[in-house]
Formats: structure tokens, sequence, C-alpha cells
């Protein structure tokens, strides 16, 4: 509702300090209360210090995909899954030390992360479009749905993991312990290969991990628990980040604030999730709870991500969401177009080279060796390149180049003379 009148968010230097003082204020406020306030006084000072702790994370979770939407960078991606390891390292520094040093080091990461921010203001951004997304193209409420039940199944599992785990007060520490090391693994990975298309690379251990994860749940409940779990979260915090960049994305290319794409997003998945602890919290503690029900839900959530990822939520969803439009353009020589489309995409003088390069079908080996650069360089050239554009892949940009057209970024404001940048 906020994005209606003050979007974008990054923009406005007061948003910066509301959100870290917000977030860091309720995080200490609420232990706070605990410890001194009873009864319903302190009922009520911890709700309000509840939501303003809220309010600060998602006002300040909003303005990361405002940036995330106009970054003029392939690495996007590669960029999330590194801060999201860097997180489970200080998850486990927080969980080390004492807790009133938690509550500290807590309260200061909000702060730390709009500092962050505020000093990427001034990050290369992608240019606005003249040939934006079509959104009505995209089966929202389909994808909506897929996203709201996957969270349903994560709140349940995670719900029911201590009834797998009895007597085991380290389930979830170990449990995140694997997660992280298994997205370190995945970073390191995307580093090495430089895949173009971080989209499909942040989709591909969604649904394969949280399958495997409910499955060993079920097959060694006693052993380790924690293996189960831990790919659960791997494979939730995967689904995340593939949120978090193709909702920016999308609100990039169809020209709409990042707030309402990425809201709905986090809305459809938070909303799942508690949905699901509320429904695991009700069939543990109801009369007919016992290990053949908690056998039943996994089977049944087994199915249901089987089918989210055979036919609802796949590959070929997520590459739609980054096809270009198909429009009749005056014919214009080859170079002509990629100059065009360079200039409105501010790409640099070597990836105008590049651009070229791939309209005229070159692999990235030969562009390494015709322009005498790294076949890692090339690649990173090529998935700067798409990102600008705001493309998927090689079709989408020989697409945009017939058309001359690209995204638009969420920091531009709607000025039809002028694309404005934050």
């Amino acid at each position: 509702v906020m994005s209606r009148w003050f979007a974008p968010f990054v923009s406005r230097g007061a948003f910066y300090v509301a959100a870290a003082a917000l977030m860091a204020a309720g995080t200490v406020a609420m232990p706070l209360v605990g410890l001194f306030c009873e009864g319903a006084l302190g009922w009520g000072l911890f709700v309000v210090a509840a939501g303003a702790a809220a309010l600060g994370n998602a006002l300040l979770l909003i303005m990361w995909g405002e940036l995330w939407s106009a970054l003029a960078t392939g690495r996007v991606g590669r960029h999330l899954y590194a801060s999201y390891t860097f997180a489970f390292v200080l998850f486990f520094v927080t969980y080390a030390v004492p807790e009133p040093a938690a509550v500290g080091l807590t309260a200061a990461f909000p702060v730390a992360s709009a500092a962050v921010l505020y000093a990427c203001r001034r990050e290369p951004r992608r240019e606005p479009s003249v040939v934006p997304l079509d959104v009505r193209t995209i089966p929202v409420a389909r994808l909506l749905v897929c996203l709201f039940v996957i969270s349903v199944i994560w709140g349940l599992t995670q719900g029911m993991v201590v009834t797998f785990a009895e007597g085991d007060p380290l389930v979830v520490p170990k449990a995140l312990l694997l997660a992280g090391g298994g997205i370190g693994a995945i970073t390191l990975s995307m580093m090495v290969t430089s895949s173009p298309s971080e989209a499909l690379t942040l989709y591909r251990p969604v649904i394969p991990a949280v399958l495997a994860g409910i499955v060993l749940l079920l097959l060694k409940p006693d052993v380790y628990p924690f293996l189960g779990t831990g790919l659960i979260i791997m494979g939730i915090y995967c689904l995340d980040m593939l949120m978090m960049l193709v909702s920016t994305d999308v609100a990039f290319r169809g020209r709409i604030p990042v707030a309402l794409s990425f809201g709905l997003a986090v809305l459809a998945t938070r909303a799942g999730t508690l949905a699901g602890s509320v429904g695991a919290d009700w069939l543990i503690f109801s009369p007919w709870w016992s290990a053949q029900l908690r056998t039943d839900v996994c089977l049944i959530a087994i199915l249901l991500l089987a089918v989210i990822g055979m036919l609802f939520f796949t590959v070929a969803d997520v590459q739609k969401l980054y096809v270009t439009p198909r429009m009749q353009r005056a014919d214009e020589s080859l170079e002509q177009k990629c100059a065009a489309v360079a200039a409105m995409c501010h790409l640099t003088n070597r990836e105008s080279e590049v651009i070229v390069l791939l309209a005229r079908g070159r692999t990235v080996p030969y562009i390494s060796d015709e322009l005498s650069i790294a076949q890692g360089t090339a690649k990173h050239h090529v998935s700067n390149i798409y990102r600008k554009v705001g493309v998927f892949d090689r079709q989408g940009l020989l697409d945009a180049i017939e058309q001359g057209g690209v995204g638009r970024s969420a920091l531009a404001a709607d000025r039809p003379d002028r694309p404005a940048r934050a």
C-alpha cells in the first residue's frame, strides 16, 4: 500500500533510517518486554515490538528488492547465494555468544544492512524499456498458489521435525549447518561455472531438495533427522532466492513497483509458512496424532511437490517469465540494431562487441578467441548483457535486438521524456 505514494523507497533517505530503526528497536524490545513486563501489558508491548521489527524487516527487504531489480550485472543470483551463505555464518556466531550479546548483534544487523544498501545507491543500473513485459501473460495466480503450497509443506515439516528428533536438542543447528554448507557449495559452483541463466540455476535445487529431505525424514527418522531437515531448509531458501530474483526482474520488465511483485510473492510464502506451522501444531496436539498420521502427511506432501514440479511450477514456467514480446520493426542492419540496444542499455565497449557476435550466432569459445579474452570473462560479459537487456537466453536477446527493447528499472521515475536514475 505504501508503494503507491512512496515507491521507489531506495530513492528516499528517510526510509533507510526508518527501516533500520524499526527493526533494531523491535529486536531489542521483544526480549526486554519478556523480562520486565507481564500480563496484558506485557503481551501488548510485545505485539508492538514484534510489529515494529516486522515492518522494518519488510521495508528493508523491499528496498533490497528495488536495488536487485535495477542492478546492471549478471551476478545478482550469485550475490544472493553469497549473502545467504554469509547469513548462516552470522547465525552461528550469534548462536555461540551469550544471549545479551546475541540480542545486540541481531539488533546491529539491520543497521549494517541499511548502511550497505545506502552505499550501493550508485551501482550501475539497467535502463528503461520500450518493449516491456506484458504481465498479463504471466500465470500469476498459479505461481502464487504453488509458492503458497510449497510454503505450507515447509511449515508443516518444520513444525513436525521435533517429533522426528525427540531427545536431540541440536537437530536444528545441525540441519542449518548442513543447509548452509549446501548453499555454500552451490555458491561456489555458480562462481566457477558462470552460467548466463541464473534463474534456472536458482530453480533447479528447489523441488528435488525438499522432496529428498522429506523422504529422508521418513526413511531414517530416528537416526539422522537433521539430514532431511537440512535438505528441506536448503530447498526452501533456494526458493526464497529464486523468488527474490525473478519477482524483481518481472517488476523491472513489467513496469510495475517492486513492492507489488516482490511483496505478493513474499506474502504468499510467509502466509503459507504460517498456515503450515499452525497446522502442524494443531495436528501434534490433536487426540488422533500418531506416527502413521505423520507419515501420511509427509506422503501427501511428497505427492503435491511432485505434481507441482512436473505440471505447475516447471523450468518452462521460469523461462516464460523472461520471454520478450515479439513485434514488427522496420528493417535495419544487424550492427545498427545492436548499436541501438547497446546505447539504450549503456553497455560497455566490450559488451557492445560481444552483443554483435552473439547476434551473429557465435558461441562463447568463439567470442573468447575472437576478442582474445578468457572464456570466463566472455561468459561474464554475456550474463551482464542478458541482465542489462532483461532477457533470459540468446533467443530473448535476438528478439530484443530485433525490437530494440529492454526491461524497465524499478528505480526509474515515470517520466516519458527522460528516464531518471536513482
